[in-house]
């Protein structure tokens, strides 16, 4: 009579000790294999997702939600206000931006230098980036406010370090007023005294960027207006829908940093997705060698298959247990692999003591997220290679002769 828990049997070969040392032997190696190869697979993939996330991070600390650009034509910004306010676009905070080019000279360097300066209100700015918060000089300083006022002007890190400059130095402006159809140009000066420095990890803002107040930026150029908004959103929900609005209504150019940066965007995704294939490859090695794992129980256990079938198991239920038995090697295997891989990654950020060479990377140590839902796509990965695996082993089932095994077996 068999059992309704026939399902048990395969879970009592695999617990029993095991007679034959080859199957014993088989049996540890697919476990650890599919193990290590799920937890390599979720590290790599939880890696890969974490430099996707720094990267995300950053570059939202910097830009701001949105921006709003007139591709050089100046914007009314008295006229802008009201729509900006209403609720239908849900945003919280807007910050002009005033764009223009000067020389930055320092008397005691040679040359000068050609920076992208930039004009804006510093409480506005503080509430749509978080461009105070990359402040490494002074220290004890995070209020543009305070760096930020008269001729005092915000550099970047690698810009003050090619001049020579620190915080409390003076240098000269050398800009232009005249138009660029001109043959010739005529440069005025003005004195500047370096208010504080930033470091944000990206050349182009650390290299040719400089921070002033639209006072001293109105006093240099009084002609240019602003020809950029910045936009802080109520919600990053929003992001698609108040820029196709505002586009519409405005007629004018609202992106957001994603779209400055398509290339790095398809990059990190790319590298993502092909070390998923790639490392799952490996699991499904390891998936393979339950191929041969479930050939050889089927080779041993011929007599008792054959007594199975006597008392009436149908062939279905046969195949049931070996498939069965190949999925609870699988389950166990890749639960520990991946309960081993989370336990490694929570070591890795809780204590990032990976450091990454900062001129390389866009993060100083190794980023890692562990994302559930990465672990759950690696789970079901693994099983449905091991179940494909099971269904070709438990072929071998068809070409057993009942009456022989109970024969000779």
């Amino acid at each position: 009579m068999i059992p309704k828990n026939f399902l048990l049997i395969p879970f009592r070969y695999l617990t029993t000790k095991q007679k034959d040392a080859t199957i014993h032997s088989m049996t540890r190696i697919c476990f650890a294999g599919i193990s290590i190869a799920t937890c390599a697979l979720a590290l790599v993939v939880c890696v890969m997702q974490g430099f996707e996330y720094a990267t995300y991070k950053k570059m939202q600390s910097i830009y701001p939600d949105l921006i709003l650009d007139a591709q050089g034509n100046e914007i009314n910004l008295e006229a802008l206000q009201p729509i900006l306010e209403e609720p239908d676009y849900a945003i919280e905070h807007s910050s002009p931006q005033h764009i223009g080019q000067a020389l930055l000279y320092n008397h005691e360097y040679a040359h000068p230098i050609v920076v992208c300066l930039r004009g804006v209100q510093p409480h506005d700015e503080e509430l749509v980036t978080t461009l105070a918060s990359k402040t490494i000089h002074p220290f004890h300083q995070n209020s543009l406010s305070d760096m930020i006022h008269g001729n005092h002007i915000f550099i970047g890190a690698k810009l003050a370090r090619g001049l020579h400059l620190s915080v409390g130095d003076t240098a000269t402006f050398l800009y232009s007023t005249d138009e660029p159809e001109q043959l010739t140009v005529t440069f005025q000066q003005h004195p500047i005294v370096v208010g504080g420095i930033f470091k944000t990890g990206i050349d182009d803002f650390d290299n040719n960027l400089v921070f002033c107040s639209t006072h001293f930026f109105n006093s240099l150029f009084p002609d240019n207006g602003a020809t950029q908004v910045y936009i802080k959103l109520r919600g990053r929900e929003h992001e698609e829908l108040t820029a196709s609005k505002l586009k519409k209504r405005l007629n004018v150019a609202v992106y957001s940093w994603k779209d400055l940066y398509p290339s790095l965007l398809s990059a990190l995704k790319l590298e993502k997705y092909a070390m998923f294939f790639i490392l799952l490859l490996i699991v499904l090695i390891a998936s393979m060698n339950m191929i041969s794992l479930i050939f050889m129980y089927v080779t041993q256990k011929k007599k008792e298959i054959a007594l199975l079938a006597c008392f009436g198991m149908s062939h279905f239920k046969i195949k049931t247990m070996f498939i069965c038995m190949s999925l609870y090697i699988s389950f166990f295997a890749t639960s520990t692999g991946l309960i081993t891989a989370y336990i490694i990654g929570l070591c890795l950020k809780v204590h990032p003591f990976i450091s990454l060479p900062d001129d390389a990377y866009i993060t100083t140590h190794l980023p890692i997220q562990l994302d559930p839902t990465i672990f759950y796509v690696i789970f079901v990965s693994s099983m449905t290679l091991s179940f494909i695996a099971s269904i070709i082993s438990t072929s071998k089932l068809n070409n057993i002769a009942i009456a022989q095994a109970l024969k000779y077996e």
